[in-house]
């Protein structure tokens, strides 16, 4: 069919996987997926049918091969690995971007593996800075951690450290990260949601030290 090479292999690594990672909980897109009889399916929770994943909406279809494939590549801890995805928010609503986002980190950053990712996402770019906060607000105060995590999930957290953030564009390369803040730059995040203000403002709470009921 011409497709390309980087297409047909990782067609192959997604097919292999299927050996090993026969059900997968897509929590952050409400469904299950499935392999049975060299076919792949696709659960909805509290619905007995079972869909095949080319019937599905875009974003599962577009996803869940690259779950499969990374949670069977995150589970080698022999060697450290290099994950580099581009534009993993395609087909996504908001919601789901930032859920995707939270399982990336998860499962590609443990040990001395690191992870990589182009994205035209303002909602990828909000979230990350709610991951690296997450990260500050329970280093400064270990006391609130538990409600930290409560906010963001404790696996999910970047320490600034480990983060870069970079545009590329107009003939250039900058860094779009506050050195001093440790986030990235609020002229790139226009567009935060709703939600995660409401969240960003619950962590700066438990910074200073106030709660509510």
């Amino acid at each position: 069919m011409g497709l390309p090479k980087d297409v047909l292999y990782f067609a192959n690594d997604f097919s292999l996987s299927r050996r090993d990672i026969s059900e997968l909980d897509i929590p952050f897109l409400n469904a299950k997926y499935l392999h049975r009889n060299g076919q792949d399916f696709i659960k909805i929770p509290d619905m007995e049918t079972l869909f095949r994943l080319y019937e599905t909406a875009s974003g599962i279809q577009s996803v869940t091969p690259m779950l499969v494939l990374l949670e069977h590549m995150s589970r080698n801890t022999e060697q450290a690995q290099s994950f580099i995805i581009e534009e993993p928010e395609l087909n996504l609503y908001p919601t789901a971007q930032q859920g995707l986002l939270n399982w990336l980190v998860e499962k590609c950053t443990k040990g001395e593996n690191d992870l990589t990712i182009t994205t035209h996402s303002p909602y990828i770019l909000s979230h990350l800075n709610l991951l690296l906060y997450a990260y500050q607000v329970a280093e400064k105060h270990p006391d609130r951690k538990e409600a930290v995590a409560a906010i963001v999930p404790e696996a999910s957290w970047i320490n600034p450290k480990e983060f870069a953030c970079y545009h590329v564009g107009d003939g250039g390369v900058k860094s779009l990260v506050d050195e001093e803040l440790g986030l990235i730059d609020n002229n790139e995040l226009d567009n935060i949601s709703g939600d995660k203000a409401d969240a960003f403002d619950q962590l700066i709470n438990i910074n200073r030290g106030f709660t509510h009921a």
